[in-house]
């Protein structure tokens, strides 16, 4: 299992730990055989037999991730639903326009700091590896995000604990801020393949999953001038 990481702000806490295959498991994206050399399955441990052009690397039984990432936020112990990255999003930028101060550059610095950094869960477990090549931890990740959070919502400043509206009650902006780094972390090790593609196959162009890219996107949407509302239709970029 990959470690839970904790990270606490103001009383609350946001913890990123991994559900096993009690989760909801993603497909592996990973073309771990793009070399088309081997017809034994790349997961640790595995013999089961692939076609040697099945450049997944992958049986049948192994297609999906074996781990899930999930964030839970808790307040003062008590275990909080967590807002979605749309409701996170819509919050911070109603925040954001009451105190003319564009979130822009913090969107850019998460985007920056996550998107190819954020090794898939397949290999921060140790269910498949990679030669020469040790995947840095969550741990690690979470705490560079956390750097680029509170360069735009200093922990010394109280506009950075104001409480603002969600769906899951009001929850500090600088919390909103460390639960979306934390969901971005989420995203792009269940779902991504640009760590891979960009470390293991050092061609970043070969990506094919939008990982953490997705909710970031419906940030970029809302923010472009449409000339018409977006807010609504933005939505479905992310389901």
């Amino acid at each position: 299992m990959i470690n839970t990481v904790n990270k606490s702000i103001s009383g609350w806490e946001i913890r990123i730990l991994d559900n096993g295959t009690t989760g909801r498991n993603k497909p592996n994206p990973n073309k771990l055989n793009f070399l088309s050399n081997d017809k034994t399955c790349k997961v640790n441990g595995c013999e089961n037999q692939i076609n040697i052009r099945r450049t997944s690397g992958l049986c049948d039984d192994h297609i999906e991730h074996e781990h899930d990432l999930l964030l839970e936020l808790r307040n003062h112990g008590n275990l909080i639903g967590v807002p979605s990255h749309q409701d996170i999003i819509d919050a911070l930028m109603d925040w954001s326009s009451s105190r003319n101060f564009g979130l822009l550059p913090f969107f850019s610095s998460l985007s920056f700091n996550t998107l190819g950094n954020v090794p898939d869960v397949s290999s921060l477990a140790g269910k498949t590896t990679h030669k020469g090549i040790t995947p840095i931890t969550i741990d690690f990740i979470f705490d560079e995000l956390i750097k680029v959070v509170n360069n735009f919502f200093p922990i010394n400043n109280n506009s950075s604990y104001q409480p603002l509206n969600t769906s899951r009650g009001e929850i500090p902006a600088i919390v909103l801020a460390f639960t979306f780094a934390g969901l971005l972390i989420c995203e792009e090790s269940n779902r991504g393949d640009r760590w891979f593609s960009r470390v293991i196959r050092k061609d970043e162009s070969r990506t094919t999953q939008l990982g953490a890219a997705m909710p970031i996107a419906y940030f970029a949407t809302r923010i472009f001038p449409w000339g018409v509302e977006m807010k609504n239709s933005a939505r479905n970029l992310t389901r």
